[in-house]
């Protein structure tokens, strides 16, 4: 058994991280695993990709030359599991050797640009796929419009994380620790936090940590400034180490207008730090309100208040809720089981 796993970079993004998870996951279990990438050898997740004896194939050069290139990666392995649309484009050319393959295809984003060349190359594809899965029942409901494909057809299977096997002691500090991990984009609404942040003077009892990168930083950082919260809030950039972003955070935050379901929710969850997040996407179908988190819906700043102050007051609330997140996840979306589900339809 031969697994290629296909993505268009290896860049931080929730389809990246799960495909670099699973390969990690795969390799430990003796698997020959490579990943066909059509981004760059400094693509933030290559280097522990290839440190972990994985081979990247990095594609690149004219459309002839990726052609030629992409051939001969294919003829190497049994099973081609794809897990973006930029891919399924790029393959277009070659849809009479995939034929030949056992091909998969997970679809992790709700959203793609809706371009012909897009929709054409699905529908081509639809001879060469064997199985498709999708990351969550709202992304499967959307098929249908999206490339017309039956949803009978389509599997659910969760992003995986590393589950550790102990999680993060929370609530011991005087201040909790509050932490949003996004890309920082207006879709993620992080202004207004920082907003009401400094409206209701939540310094007294929070800090901030704000871990990512993007367009909006520089016009985020300037308003800390310029509000005197920067002893308060404090940008971090764009962190890979998962394990270090969360060891002293109590308190994940998520303010997004719209999202899928966010990997900081899983990963945060995993480590035994439940979170406040506003009612998008499929977020609800993880977060519990009141017991493993709270949930709010999009601009109830009043609630998320109240929420904070709960969990700021009640300590044991807030490490009960800890401990039932890290149960949740460790029993939903583990790498282990997610990579299981896959391997029954490899060969």
């Amino acid at each position: 058994m031969k697994v290629l796993h296909c993505v268009s970079s290896l860049q931080v993004g929730g389809a990246e991280k799960c495909v670099k998870n699973l390969s990690l996951e795969q390799k430990s279990q003796q698997l020959s695993i490579g990943i066909l990438s059509f981004g760059k050898p400094s693509d933030a997740f290559q280097s522990d990709i290839e440190k972990a004896g994985i081979e990247v194939f990095n594609i690149n050069g004219n459309v002839f030359v990726r052609s030629l290139r992409t051939i001969s990666v294919l003829l190497k392995y049994s099973t081609i599991h794809i897990h973006s649309p930029a891919v399924i484009r790029a393959f277009t050319p070659l849809f009479l050797l995939l034929m030949l393959k056992n091909v998969i295809y997970t679809i992790h984003g709700e959203v793609e640009p809706p371009l012909k060349y897009l929709k054409f190359a699905h529908k081509l594809s639809s001879v060469y796929i064997n199985t498709i899965f999708a990351v969550s029942e709202p992304i499967k409901r959307g098929i249908k419009e999206r490339y017309s494909w039956s949803e009978q057809f389509v599997s659910v299977v969760e992003n995986g994380v590393v589950v550790p096997r102990s999680f993060v002691e929370i609530g011991n500090k005087n201040k909790l620790r509050l932490c949003m991990v996004c890309r920082l984009i207006p879709l993620k609404n992080v202004s207004q936090i920082i907003d009401v942040f400094n409206k209701h003077e939540l310094f007294e009892m929070f800090l901030l940590d704000i871990y990512g990168d993007g367009p909006e930083r520089a016009k985020l950082e300037d308003k800390v400034e310029r509000l005197k919260l920067s002893k308060f809030i404090t940008f971090h950039g764009s962190q890979l180490d998962e394990d270090f972003i969360y060891e002293n955070e109590d308190v994940l935050l998520i303010n997004s207008t719209t999202e899928g379901l966010p990997m900081s929710l899983v990963e945060a969850m995993a480590r035994g730090i439940p979170a406040v997040s506003t009612n998008v996407g499929n977020i609800s179908s993880v977060i519990s309100h009141g017991e493993n988190g709270f949930i709010y819906e999009i601009n109830d700043m009043a609630t998320w208040k109240k929420c904070l102050f709960r969990l700021h007051e009640d300590r044991k609330l807030l490490k009960e809720m800890g401990k039932s997140a890290h149960q949740f996840i460790s029993k939903q979306f583990s790498i282990e089981s997610v990579s299981a589900i896959y391997q029954k339809f490899y060969s």
